[in-house]
Formats: structure tokens, sequence, C-alpha cells
């Protein structure tokens, strides 16, 4: 786990310098504490800054170069299957001078060139080298686990693992993006495409690999491409699915555990993170540390199942009550900073400081991330299996009324609402009684002259292709585009801010392909989401918490620090600043309307107003200046960086 960047110069006359990497290295030094180098080839330079763990030795050192020295990687995250490649590269004659996962992945590149990827189980974003060809390589993992961004002019290809890495070295393109900006807003979308906060830098997508030549031509090719029907044959065949998917849970968080260093487990009290919680602590000798950010907050209280799970599994509590008293606008200020961009939601404040409390005592922490996407966990979703019943006969019908009925008295009126709105669209039902209709007319969330300023600029996302019934289409989509990148880009930036290497079991490719090719019944049964997970856990759980129907995330009371306190009045002068109003992105009647509404409690508006307050210290962080706001974190340290030459 690091951060890598590089530069390679297309302007044939121009050789690189490591002098050129150095604005680059130090923009992400916090997430590779450990070590740093820097490699040089004519025109290009590769760095990395390390976070050891797997061989802890300078062994494992970066950038690492083959024993021919006509392959050079810099490389991001772990490749957990390492040693059973190690041992089938070995059949072939390669001979290892580390134990650590990158010099597989740089062995496996040379035996199998790009088809490497499709072998790994892991996390990555890497960049290879090759001297012969002068060409230089980039791939991602399949669910874009761990980001890397560039940079393409006519001049120069950069590349990093972070936005503030490029913008470090070239601080002419801190120019914003106002389509990005416009899609973002009432979205929440983030990492979604490949287009980002600022106008000429990209992200690599997910399963991407990417290759430039020495001329400038860039070619890429997307190479997960799953279906149903594949899916369901590799991982489940004619096997019993809850067998089948204990079992491949089980070893995805065996592979999962491989590390040098201590490793701990977030624990929200929901049922993803406390399965993971309860395999984990079976598989290690010591207690495992659980780390849970806890709120006496009604709407936020996760205690009472937080409690249940550390008292029923062997684990070490470790509980996080963060409750800001005028330093709410100094930590949203940090976390924007290491987010590179405005972001969604409060959650982020959250985890941002169960990192910031977990790196005191482990460098590893698994994370539930997937879990709702890719088995139906949230309560919308139970409205699309309504949908997929209703299409089914009379029979479909009959279950879908069921299941509405059912979402009524467990979520009460508003979800039944919604979902007698499903079924009025398949069949003929009375309306409801109409409650109060609100008198306000909301305006909109931007300044009018927004749209006019994106006009024909606009994004456009189409939905992932997916064969199969419309909550499985749903499903995949999430998965792809519209919400798992952005919380894989929340959890990336928040546990590296501390040096923190985050896992997410669940994202096991062959756990996410043994979801996607499962039957909808396993998903959804009866009202209860995850119904196949809470069939594996019930044995490990208690009963309280794997049949759980309530599911709060990673709950903030943002909303009640907006109403209160020294931080409600600090935030409302940045929201009604000149400098925030002038840039005419929201326009003031807006700003006032929200605001006096979330103030008198007639709606929650947190977190459209989270959005509002990130965006303005976005654009104080990046582009008014480039004024670094970095996490307190004991672990950074400046180094010489060691720099070899080919």
């Amino acid at each position: 786990m690091c951060g890598i960047a590089g530069i390679l110069w297309l302007d044939r006359a121009r050789r690189a310098s490591s002098h050129d990497l150095v604005p680059m290295l130090d923009a992400i030094a916090h997430r590779g504490p450990d070590d740093e180098g820097v490699w040089l080839d004519g025109p290009l330079v590769l760095g990395q800054r390390r976070l050891s763990i797997l061989d802890l030795s300078s062994a494992g050192h970066q950038p690492m170069v083959a024993a021919d020295e006509q392959h050079t990687i810099v490389v991001n995250g772990e490749i957990y299957n390492f040693l059973e490649l190690r041992a089938e590269l070995a059949r072939y004659g390669v001979v290892f001078r580390s134990n650590s996962d990158t010099e597989v992945l740089l062995a496996a590149y040379r035996q199998w060139g790009a088809a490497c990827v499709e072998r790994f189980v892991g996390m990555w974003a890497c960049a290879i080298w090759d001297v012969r060809e002068q060409k230089l390589w980039l791939s991602r993992d399949r669910f874009g686990i761990k980001p890397i961004y560039y940079l393409h002019r006519p001049d120069v290809f950069a590349f990093a693992s972070e936005l503030k890495a490029l913008l470090a070295a070239f601080p002419d393109e801190r120019q914003a993006n106002l389509p990005y900006l416009h899609w973002f807003l009432p979205s929440g979308a983030l990492d979604d495409g490949a287009e980002t906060s600022f106008r000429n830098l990209r992200a690599l997508p997910p399963a991407t690999n990417l290759t430039i030549d020495r001329a400038g031509r860039v070619s890429t090719e997307s190479w997960w491409r799953p279906d149903a029907a594949s899916c369901r044959e590799r991982w489940l065949g004619d096997r019993d699915p809850i067998a089948a998917f204990a079992e491949l849970l089980d070893s995805a968080v065996d592979l999962h555990l491989r590390a040098d260093v201590p490793i701990g487990t977030c624990l929200s009290g929901g049922l993803d993170s406390s399965t993971l919680v309860a395999l984990t602590a079976r598989k290690v000798e010591r207690p495992i540390h659980t780390y849970s950010g806890l709120y006496s907050d009604a709407d936020c209280n996760e205690q009472k199942w937080v409690d249940a799970v550390n008292a029923h599994v062997r684990t070490s509590p470790v509980p996080i009550r963060p409750e800001p008293d005028g330093d709410l606008l100094e930590d949203l200020q940090r976390i924007t900073w290491h987010q590179d961009e405005p972001t969604a939601g409060p959650g982020l404040y959250t985890q941002y400081h169960v990192m910031r409390r977990a790196a005191a005592d482990v460098k590893v922490l698994l994370d539930g991330q997937g879990g709702d996407e890719l088995l139906a966990g949230y309560l919308p979703y139970l409205l699309t299996r309504i949908d997929d019943l209703c299409g089914t006969g009379v029979g479909g019908k009959l279950r879908a009324a069921g299941l509405a009925m059912a979402i009524g008295w467990h979520w009460g009126r508003n979800w039944f609402g919604q979902a007698h709105g499903r079924l009025r669209a398949h069949m003929w039902l009375p309306p409801l009684p109409r409650g109060r209709a609100s008198r306000a007319v909301e305006p909109p969330f931007f300044h009018p002259g927004l749209a006019g300023r994106v006009a024909g600029h606009e994004i456009v996302r189409q939905e992932p292709e997916w064969r199969g019934s419309k909550l499985q289409r749903q499903l995949y989509g999430h998965l792809r585009q519209s919400s798992i990148p952005a919380l894989l880009h929340y959890e990336d930036r928040n546990s590296m801010a501390f040096s923190i290497e985050a896992r997410v079991p669940y994202l096991d490719h062959r756990v996410v392909e043994f979801c996607l090719g499962l039957d909808d019944a396993f998903k959804i049964r009866g009202s209860w989401t995850k119904w196949i997970l809470r069939k594996v856990a019930d044995p490990h759980l208690p009963r309280a918490v794997t049949w759980r129907r309530s599911k709060l995330g990673y709950p903030t009371p943002f909303a009640r620090w907006l109403r209160q306190g020294r931080d409600r009045d600090a935030i409302r002068d940045l929201l009604f600043s000149r400098r925030f109003l002038e840039r005419d992105l929201v326009a003031r009647e807006s700003l006032e309307f929200y605001w006096d509404q979330h103030q008198r409690g007639e709606a929650d508006r947190s977190w459209l107003l989270w959005r509002y307050i990130t965006l303005e210290l976005w654009h104080r962080s990046f582009l008014d200046a480039f004024e670094p706001h970095p996490a307190p974190n004991a672990r950074v340290r400046r180094r010489a960086a060691s720099s070899t030459q080919a």
C-alpha cells in the first residue's frame, strides 16, 4: 500500500529529473510514511511513497526493477493471492528476491502480459515501464478500490494516486470542471466516470488497462466483463448457495488477513461489519481491535448492537465518540483536502475520526463496503423487488402486495406510500389518502446562471449493461457506477490520511461474481434484505444483530450540529460569505431557503448543506490557492528520496 506517481515527457528533447517528482511525492506523503523512492529512464520518472504492509524489509522498496532491468514497477495496493501466484511462477523458473506481492505482480506481468490481471485477487493501481519498448502500462483493479488519476497533454503524460499530486506538479491545471460540479451537487455521485472536479484531470476507470508509448499514443482496454450465467456456473453450479457463499466469504477474509503488521476491523453494528468481525475473530490469536463511531442521538445510536457483537465475539473494543466543539469546520477542511473534491454527506466525518483513532494501533483495517450493493441491503431495493414480483403473474403480484404490507408494518407510512405507488403501477388500486401538501416551493440547488454556463457540456451517465431482473440491473449499476465508486473514494482517502490500509473483503471479486450470479430470492426473501448473508452470519452473531431490520450506515448527527453551538455560526458565516456567493454556483435565496428550513426543523437539509460547505472549502484549498490542510498524522516524516537510474 502506498502512493505512486510518474511523469513521462512526450517532448523527445526533454529528459526527466527526480526533481520533477518532488512536489508530487510530497503531496501524498501521508500515503507512505515508511519509505520513498524515485527511478529514472530518459523521459520517464517514477516514484513511490511506501506504507509497508508485506515484507517490511528494504527488499520491498519501490520503484522495483526486474533482475534484467527491462521492467520497472510502482504499485499501490495488495495482491492477496500473491503466495499462490508466486508458487505458480516459480514453476516457470522465476526466482524471487523478496517476499513482497509487488515482485509477484511484476513477474506475473512479464510472464503473462496484460492478461495477468485476470489472475489477481486484490486491489491495485500500478504502472510498469518497459525499457526496451519505451512504453508505460497502467492498470486498475476491477472495482477501483485503489485510485489512479492522470493528465495527458501534448507535452506530457503524468499519473498519481491522488489529484493533489498532479496539481502540485502542474498548478495551471487548477481549473474547475463546472459540468461535473453541476452533476455532483444534486446526485452526490463521485468517481463515477473518467471526469473529475478538475477540467483536464481524469480517473482511470476500474478494470481498465492503459498503455502509452513514447509518441504519446494511448490505448485502453476494459478487461472485466462478467455476466450472470458465467458467474453462476463458475462459483455456484449445483452447490447449496448458503454453503457456497459461506465458503467464499471465509476464503476472502483469510486472504484479506495476510499482512506483516497489526490488523483491526471497523464495527458499525450493522450486519456487514459485524459478520466480518465474527469471521476475523475466529482466525486470529489475539482479540481483534474493533473501531466504532458512536453517538447518543436516538437516530444515530448504534451502541447496543456494537456492544452485542463485542460481547459475543472475542474483541478488543475501541469506541470513538467524536463531538465537535467549535472545531467542526477545521475538520471539514482537512477532510476536503484529503478527499481532493467536494463530498456527498456527513458519514465521512465519522469515518475520518474512526481512522484517526485506529492509526494509534493498526496499519490495516477491514471494512464492510460492498455488502449492501451486492445483496440488496438498502430499503429502496425492496421497492425494486416489488416491480420484479409484479411481472411474474398473479402469484407474483400477491407476493408483491405482501411485501408492501410488510414494508408498511416495519418501516412506517412513508415507506408504505412508496411501496403502494409501485403496486399501483402494475395493478388497479385506490390511491392512499393524501396528507397535507407542503406550501413551500423549493428553489433550485444551483445559481440560475450555472445551467447556461454548462449548456452543451452536461454530463449524462448510462447505466452499465446487465441482463437480468430490474433488481439485478440496479445492483450492478450501483456496484459499477453510482454507489460503490464514491464509497471507495471516501474510504481510501480517509484511511490513507492516517496511513492506514483499508481492505474490503466483500469486494473480493470471487464474492462479487458469486453474488452477481445469485437468484434474487437469496438476496431479498419476504421483507428480509441480505437474506443469504443473514443465514451465513446466524451461527456466529447474536440474533438481535443477524436479524436486525434497522439500518443506520455511518450515522452522524450533522443535522443537530448545524442547528446549535459555535459550529453552526462558523458554518453559516462560511456559506453566506461573499467569497462563496460571488462564485455564482448557488443563489443566496436558495441558501437562505434551505438553511432556514433546516434551522426550523421543517426538513433535514444536512446532506445538501454538507455539499455546499465542502464545495466552498474545496474552492479555497484547491482553486483560490493550493493550500494544504493535512490530517494530524505522526507517522508522516520527510526523508530524502533514494533514486536509481536505468
